[in-house]
């Protein structure tokens, strides 16, 4: 058994190692969006990804906000003129993921990790053997140039936009269209002519909130569209333009390769502004209400002997601050820690994602576990520890009184007075194990001081409120106002009366009740 332990504790040691750098590091990641608008197949091959040099970029192989589907999958590269067949990424081999330079998320994500000039190129997610291909989860990265004058981006509505288009893009379209330099005169006896335009990326959340409305924002990344006309007769200056283009019908204003290649057109284009389009939005992410000094989530866990449980911080990011305790002590990132006596394994564990692994459990782990987003109380954790004997017959030892009943001389009506040896011999009245714990109770009836023709119902919960909290309060069920309520313990449900909140109960409760 302490074997078993210690190998956990490996495995867990070596994903904090594996991931724990990718925290403390700014990450830009890039995913496909599934309901993207689709203009030509050949705008739609991948994602045009601009990369600064030294940065780190992770690529999803899965559409964006959803997770990923567990499929095996490879990740492909190919230059980005196609010339060469694609093959495997070279991934890091070292058991310390901090050392290598590419690697892969357990999702299957791709990190790279101080970019270079020879990472650009073409990267495909898919399977083995061509799986998942119609997917499209395809990118092209582009090494462009960093900001070194700090251009400002402009923001605004579409009509804001149509202005900064004539104001910035237009003009240099122009130029690239009338220009008599050679190089630019090159590049139209080709065939192919340019156009400045905007691509604009996934919109954000709903952001800036007030009430139920907010903005939302997508930026609108300068690129060099391209269209090539057929020529039957071509230089070979010509046949050295059409081979860069063929393969890039958009390419980034900052383009790298572009300023080695035709330093004329980046000469024109890396310096233009960038354009943030902002839209109101009504699906604005419902803020929960918490009252002062209370934890905005509250949860508990029971669990057996020698068992393991992850916990993640609500609302939290790789940026925010998070703090873990256990009772009144922190508990470190990046290190483990025992609450046992002469017991040299770590029990407790807080990664550098702020995730809380509790490991081999026993009632020295019990207590309550709680975790802060910056000076924010976002959640409250207890833990109870049983052993697994008394775990797999708690449920039969959790009963609920069953019945229901209308007006005064129903046997189910507050006040209950009858005991469980009094219940065996009620009719309509039963007392019945309750896997869950919970027991409710609800009086159809928006006046509790009048129970003439009113119902009472006494009931097994098949699963407690998600905050974990009992309560009393008014709500809706078949279009009737009820007092409801919810409790946790054996026979709880025979009270008269619980302690009252001013929460409503959710919906989902309501059908389970059903």
């Amino acid at each position: 058994m302490r074997m078993i332990f210690f190998f956990a504790i490996v495995i867990f040691w070596n994903f904090f190692i594996a991931f724990g750098f990718d925290a403390q590091i700014e990450l830009s990641k890039y995913c496909r969006d599934k309901d993207r608008l689709i203009t030509s197949d050949e705008l739609d091959e991948y994602l045009l990804v601009d990369a600064e040099l030294n940065s780190t970029l992770g690529l999803e192989c899965h559409f964006c906000n959803e997770p990923s589907d567990d499929q095996p999958r490879m990740w492909y590269f190919q230059d980005r003129l196609q010339e060469k067949e694609e093959r495997e990424v070279d991934l890091g081999m070292s058991n310390n993921m901090s050392s290598n330079r590419i690697h892969l998320t357990p999702e299957l994500n791709l990190i790279i990790k101080d970019f270079e000039l020879k990472d650009a190129g073409i990267y495909r997610c898919h399977g083995p053997l061509g799986q998942n291909m119609e997917n499209k989860f395809n990118y092209r990265i582009e090494p462009i140039f960093k900001d070194v004058l700090d251009i400002g981006a402009t923001k605004g509505n579409m009509s804001d936009w149509e202005k900064y288009r004539e104001v910035n893009l237009m003009p240099v379209t122009l130029r690239l269209a009338v220009s008599r330099m050679k190089e630019l005169a090159q590049i139209r006896a080709a065939g192919v002519t340019l156009e400045i335009v905007s691509e604009w990326s996934v919109w954000s959340p709903c952001e800036r909130c007030r009430g139920k409305k907010g903005f939302r924002t997508s930026r609108g990344q300068c690129r060099i569209k391209r269209l090539i006309e057929n020529r039957t007769m071509l230089t070979e200056d010509a046949e050295h333009i059409i081979k860069f283009f063929s393969k890039s019908p958009l390419i980034p204003c900052k383009s790298l390769t572009l300023d080695s290649e035709f330093p004329a057109i980046s000469s024109a284009t890396k310096f233009l502004p960038e354009f943030f389009l902002e839209e109101k939005c009504k699906k604005c992410p419902r803020e929960k209400k918490v009252k002062k000094g209370k934890f905005k989530y509250k949860k508990r866990y029971t669990l057996a002997d020698g068992a393991h449980l992850a916990l993640v911080c609500p609302e939290s990011s790789m940026e925010s601050q998070v703090t873990w305790r256990k009772d009144s002590t922190v508990l470190k990132k990046g290190t483990g820690r025992s609450f046992r006596k002469k017991d040299a394994e770590a029990r407790v564990l807080v990664d550098t994602f702020s995730t809380l692994y509790l490991i081999g459990v026993s009632n020295q782990e019990e207590g309550n576990y709680t975790c802060y987003v910056g000076d924010v109380r976002m959640m409250q954790v207890k833990i109870r520890v049983v052993s697994k004997t008394r775990l797999l017959t708690q449920g039969l030892l959790r009963r609920c009184v069953d019945c229901r009943s209308r007006g005064e001389l129903g046997s189910c009506k507050d006040p209950f007075t009858m005991n469980a040896t009094m219940i065996e011999s009620e009719p309509g009245v039963d007392v019945v194990p309750c896997a869950s714990g919970w027991c409710g109770k609800v009086i159809e009836s928006p006046n509790l001081n009048n129970e003439y023709g009113t119902a009472t119902q006494r009931m097994c919960l098949q699963r407690g409120p998600g905050d974990g909290e009992e309560r009393c309060a008014y709500t809706i069920k078949n279009s009737k106002k009820v007092w409801m309520c919810f409790c946790n313990g054996d026979l709880c449900n025979t009270a008269n009366s619980l302690s009252i909140s001013g929460l409503f109960v959710f919906v989902m409760s309501l059908v389970a009740l059903r």
